[in-house]
């Protein structure tokens, strides 16, 4: 196709596919598109904005937009793209859009698109098309996404970010693979009490408000403040569970709380994912109908997988190793609980075939203090080798849990610790080597 070669103006309108002629050009208005099957080719193209302010290619409303090679650098937003169909986006490069200064932000996952954070890439009910090969690295946050679906999302680097590499808010049925979302992580100065620490809910990839039927497959989300973060409930008790979603193969190691924290959602699958060296592998806290399988989750300071308020998950063939506690499910009440009817204590948990080795406490299942109307209940623990921790299993407080065909061995206090006459029965289980099978305490 023969496009002709044009030299970008500040303000310039495109209505025709075009070559931009090589060079780097201050364009504090940017560049918009109108028009149907415009393609952009923007390859050796620098375009400059004002000091984090404005935008550099915006669209409203067009279809088939192709943009590919263009630099862009010091917007508050580098490409805005709305109500637009079948977008690619590619081998895209931005840099240093705005950034909230100092370190007494704490990020609202729930901002609303009019107050929307900078970014790379904002795209707002955009329907089909790709985001493959870009370059968002540097900056506050690198695509963040409101209201899209049918994108797929891969090979881009959006690490070293300060907010999140990844936005999704009410976006659902995407493909998002093979991209880095390394090191995106924030430190923040807590008011109360002055100590700086990493967190202020800075992520790898964050899902809000019902982002639901996406599927996550071989991304990298090492180092972040949480490395995936979704998040089925706002603070104000908005519910919007993020549902159904396949996260596959990612690695989110090292991150400062959580590489993989998943909230008041339903019906996630989460596999072969590397959970580990993190403060929690897995934070799930009143969350229902989760899969769990094959996941590496070793080194965390405090939980492999620890759920509050959940019930009827499936944790099936995972390593978890060397960590304070290998899982833990539990209640603790609170206000929250009156809003979720039917999370009033965790119950309906199924562990099997699980490697469970090296951790103080294997299983550490209990109904808190501040639950009084129940007990948590309905735990079955089948075919697990629980090996070498101090505890192998600690029930608390807990009913109708069954141990079945489990191998204990080489645990160092206990293989069972029982606490509070439970409702436990054990049924065909291998012990080995433990300094006792079964301990009994008040």
């Amino acid at each position: 196709m023969n496009r002709s070669t044009i030299v970008p103006h500040d303000e310039m309108v495109i209505t025709e596919s075009v070559t931009l002629a090589p060079g780097t050009y201050v364009l504090p208005g940017g560049l918009r598109v109108k028009g149907d099957g415009i393609t952009i080719d923007g390859q050796d193209v620098t375009l400059v904005g004002p000091r984090g302010s404005g935008v550099g290619l915006q669209a409203d409303n067009v279809r088939g937009l192709t943009v590919r090679g263009l630099s862009l650098t010091g917007y508050y937003h580098g490409i805005r793209l709305e109500r637009c169909r079948n977008v690619q986006l590619e081998d895209i490069l931005v840099r240093d859009t705005a950034e909230i200064a100092g370190i007494n932000t704490f990020l609202y996952l729930w901002r609303p698109l009019e107050e929307a954070y900078s970014g790379a890439i904002l795209l707002h009910d955009v329907r089909g098309g790709s985001i493959r090969g870009c370059d968002l690295q540097h900056q506050m946050n690198g695509l963040l996404l409101y209201g899209c679906s049918e994108l797929t999302i891969e090979e881009n680097n959006a690490s070293f970010n300060s907010g999140w590499g990844l936005y999704m808010a009410s976006s659902s049925d995407n493909l998002v693979r093979n991209n880095r979302f390394d090191f995106c992580n924030r430190v923040y100065r807590r008011p109360e009490d002055g100590s700086i620490r990493v967190e202020a809910d800075a992520a790898g990839i964050v899902l809000v408000y019902s982002s639901s039927r996406n599927r996550f497959l071989h991304n990298a989300c090492l180092s972040g403040g949480d490395g995936i973060f979704v998040a089925g409930y706002d603070h104000l008790g908005n519910q919007g569970p993020c549902s159904d979603n396949l996260f596959e193969d990612n690695d989110c190691r090292f991150s400062s709380n959580n590489a993989i924290e998943s909230t008041f959602s339903r019906g996630n699958i989460f596999r072969r994912n590397n959970c580990s060296r993190s403060n929690y592998g897995f934070w799930l806290g009143y969350s229902w109908e989760n899969t769990l399988e094959d996941n590496v989750i070793e080194s965390n300071h405090i939980v492999g997988i620890a759920v509050e308020h959940g019930h009827d998950f499936t944790i099936r063939g995972n390593r978890i190793r060397q960590n304070e506690e290998g899982v833990r499910v539990w209640t603790r009440g609170g206000p929250v609980v009156q809003h979720w009817p039917g999370h009033e204590v965790s119950a309906h948990f199924t562990l099997e075939d699980n490697l469970i080795e090296g951790n103080r406490t294997g299983f550490n299942g209990y109904t808190g203090p501040e639950t009084i109307d129940q007990d948590c209940h309905d735990f079955v623990l089948r075919g697990n080798t629980i090996r070498d921790n101090r505890d192998g299993v600690r029930l608390e407080r807990v009913q109708d849990c069954i141990l079945a065909g489990n191998t204990f061995q080489g645990n160092i206090r206990s293989a069972v610790t029982l606490i509070g006459q439970p409702g436990v029965t054990l049924d065909d289980n291998s012990f080995i080597n433990n300094a006792a099978a079964v301990l009994e305490e008040d």
